[in-house]
């Protein structure tokens, strides 16, 4: 399901990912990411795009991360 709503999510940087979610918040709920299953980067115009498929352990999240403008969405939902 396309969701591609603004997110609040906790990072963590570090030398495996550079950019690791560890958790989000949507719709009033906190979600904690149990695994990051993919990692992609694209280009919005002149925008370099973080994306990551994550996982609660039950349900498949697309995060995306702006580089520019460092604003986080939920792209999509998959059970």
């Amino acid at each position: 399901m396309q969701i591609g709503e603004h997110i609040s999510v906790i990072v963590s940087f570090g030398p495996r990912y550079r950019i690791r979610p560890v958790k989000f918040k949507w719709s009033g709920k906190t979600f904690e990411v149990k695994e990051i299953t993919y990692t992609w980067k694209t280009t919005e115009g002149q925008n370099l795009v973080h994306h990551f498929s994550v996982t609660d352990g039950k349900t498949l999240y697309e995060l995306a991360f702006d580089a520019t403008s460092l604003i986080w969405r939920l792209v999509g939902v998959e059970a």
